[in-house]
Parts: structure tokens; C-alpha cells; sequence
């Protein structure tokens, strides 16, 4: 995608210039070109806010361990002991600590699309100083109230913003121990951007956390079809097939920023008794976790 292209008129300074262009090149391409990122990018615009609007319907029930989120209740079982684990095992914990209750006192952990916070005050609980950023003001206002009501001993351990993480990257730039993106990537169209942005934040030796869907027929069929159309395990609209991705493609991803994949783990869910379990397949879901070079 064209994001910032330059319009060249015909004056002084820049005939030579234009002179000099491939006679296929020209100024109405340019021109058209400009038009169609504009429009690209107005149409990634809707699409977030029709993501961040259709979380926001669910904010009051956010809460509810038998409710449209009990999935996500359920995969904090197997999701906060994987973050948990992996910041132990680069060494950055302090070894007092370890097999501790406040296993992860002093690092700083930054929670892309936090929803309404049901990992981020299960990781403050485990000591860390949380950050957890969403797009729905709605989804916010109900963590922050969550955490006033019902856990105010993490209140100095959580820090809540409705704020996109490219803005939030500028006056963050190396500033966390771990970054954590659940649940979030089938939901975004510019994943590369996200996580750009997300690598930033990270110090080098940190580690970055992802759990997706991957983009495969029978996640399709049983998460998609299945899960929200018959069973009603989430609510329909939820995920999209054209925004599922395969591991292989976020480790790409992370490559080119400098972060090299150390743990890819398959999961699925046993919707008959809400549990989630880590399997030797990623042909359902998927976490990862990559580290940040120095």
C-alpha cells in the first residue's frame, strides 16, 4: 500500500525530473494511485471500527465466566502460565522471585487490544506492572471499573488506555519487557503495521506473545462454521476467514523486524467442557513467542 506518495507538477525545478520518467509513468498513475491508497486506507478505517464496535456490544457481559467470552476465560489457563514461563526462560526475572506468587514483580508488560482485562489483571496478579491498551472506549470503561470493584489491590499494577498502538509506540519506543498480542491478529487487517508498532515498544532481549487462528480449513469449518453458526461458542461475525493467519507467515513477519521465533505451540478447545489444551498440530490455533534482537 502506498502511503505516502509524492505528486510531481510540471514547474521549473522538476521538468528534468519528469523528463526523466518511463513514458509509462505518468502523472494520472500517480495521481490514481494516491486515490486508491486513500480509499484502501478509509476502508481499513471501517473495518476497525465495525471490529471495535461489535466487541463493544459484548462489554457488559465481558465479565461473565459462563457468557459470549467464556472461551477467553477458559484459555487464561493455558495462556498466562505460556507468558508466564517464557519471560522465565530469557533470564530476565529476578530469581528471587521464581516459584513465587510474584513471579513476575518489576517487569513491565504492555497488552495489545486488552478488551475489557481478563489477562491483564491475571498477569498484574502475577506481580508485573500492566499496560493494556483497546480501541473500544466501552471495552476500557469496563476494565477500569472490573479493576476498581473487584480487584482494587492491582490498581497500582494496571494502567488502562483507549489508545491504537502506533501512538502509543511513539512515546514508548524500547520501554517493555513483553508485549502480548491474544487474540487480536484475526481481527486486524494491516497486521504487518500492528506489529511493527508492537516490536518497537519492546526492549531487545524482550519477548513478543501471540495466540491466533491460523488460516486453515478446519479452523474455518470448526471455529467459524461450527462455533459461532451452530454451537454458538462466539458470537457470530466474530472471525473472518480472510483475516486468519498461518504461523509461518507471522514468523515472516517478525524476521524482517528483527525478532526470531523461539516457541510456536498448537492449542484447541474442547467446547463440551470450555477447556483449552496445548496440542502437537497448529491446524486450529496457535501460540508464539518471538524474541527482539539486541
Amino acid at each position: 500500500m502506498l502511503r505516502n506518495c509524492t505528486l510531481f507538477y510540471p514547474n521549473r525545478a522538476n521538468k528534468s525530473l519528469l523528463r526523466r520518467l518511463p513514458r509509462c509513468f505518468s502523472l494520472d498513475q500517480t495521481s490514481t494511485a494516491t486515490g486508491s491508497s486513500h480509499q484502501q486506507e478509509q476502508q481499513q478505517n471501517a473495518d476497525t471500527a465495525r471490529e471495535v464496535k461489535h466487541h463493544e456490544n459484548f462489554a457488559s457481559d465481558w465479565w461473565n465466566k459462563k457468557g459470549p467470552m467464556a472461551a477467553l476465560h477458559a484459555l487464561n489457563e493455558i495462556r498466562v502460565p505460556l507468558i508466564r514461563d517464557g519471560i522465565i526462560a530469557r533470564g530476565i526475572v529476578n530469581s528471587a522471585y521464581i516459584n513465587t506468587t510474584s513471579v513476575l514483580n518489576g517487569q513491565r508488560i504492555l497488552e495489545v487490544g486488552c478488551g475489557a482485562g481478563l489477562l491483564t489483571e491475571q498477569l498484574a496478579r502475577l506481580g508485573a506492572q500492566v499496560t493494556g491498551i483497546d480501541l473500544g472506549e466501552e471495552l476500557i470503561n469496563k476494565a477500569r471499573s472490573h479493576l476498581t470493584e473487584s480487584s482494587p489491590e492491582l490498581c497500582s499494577k494496571v494502567d488502562y488506555k483507549v489508545q491504537p498502538i502506533d501512538q502509543h509506540a511513539k512515546t514508548n519506543d524500547n520501554h517493555y519487557d513483553a508485549v502480548i498480542v491474544s487474540e487480536v491478529l484475526e481481527h486486524v487487517e494491516d497486521k504487518v503495521a500492528l506489529l511493527e508498532a508492537s516490536v518497537r515498544t519492546l526492549k531487545p532481549g524482550g519477548s513478543i506473545f501471540i495466540t491466533t487462528l491460523n488460516k486453515t480449513l478446519p479452523m474455518w469449518l470448526g471455529g467459524i462454521v461450527l462455533g459461532e453458526y451452530v454451537l454458538n461458542l462466539a458470537p457470530k461475525g466474530t472471525h473472518h476467514w480472510d483475516k486468519m493467519i498461518a504461523p509461518l507467515d507471522v514468523q515472516r513477519i517478525l524476521d524482517t523486524m528483527h525478532c526470531q521465533t523461539v516457541l510456536i505451540n498448537g492449542s484447541t478447545y474442547d467446547f463440551w467442557r470450555n477447556t483449552w489444551r496445548w496440542i502437537n498440530s497448529t491446524q486450529f490455533c496457535y501460540a508464539l513467542q518471538a524474541v527482539k534482537q539486541e
